[in-house]
């Protein structure tokens, strides 16, 4: 992985919808964007603004996302989610990420998410250990 990237961003917009409002075990709790929603849109993100910056042989795989909701959207508002490339040490790379209402101030969720930057042949193998410890059981 290129190792000049502490500063790139990606953002990327979307629009609540019925069915990103919170719910467990399919019923709706509230009619606002869930945790999530967020949090899934925060994965993306920064998993966007990372993938211009592999080698070849490499990928990352997930290591952690720590968010905090701290607002809420409405079904219908525009939600702007940026990750911005914070840390990376060769191998552990972090994303600080924020939402908001697009065009306001309006806070809706702050946090970090990290990732494992691997070649691509670790990856695998890890991979084909989990489903080999599936099959033996």
């Amino acid at each position: 992985m290129k190792m000049d990237i502490i500063g790139k961003t990606y953002t990327l917009d979307f629009i609540v919808d019925p069915t990103m409002t919170a719910r467990l075990d399919s019923i709706e709790i509230h009619k606002v964007c869930s945790t999530v929603t967020m949090t899934y849109f925060a994965e993306l993100a920064s998993r966007k603004a990372i993938e211009p910056y592999f080698e070849s042989s490499e990928n990352a795989i997930g290591g952690g996302i720590n968010l905090q909701h701290k607002g809420m959207a409405a079904i219908g508002e525009q939600v702007s989610m940026t990750a911005t490339i914070t840390s990376f040490d060769g191998k552990i790379l972090i994303c600080d990420i924020e939402a908001r209402i697009l065009g306001s101030e309006i806070v809706l969720c702050k946090g970090s998410q990290t990732q494992i930057v691997l070649n691509n042949e670790i990856i695998e193998q890890l991979i084909e250990t989990v489903y080999l410890r599936n099959v033996s059981q």
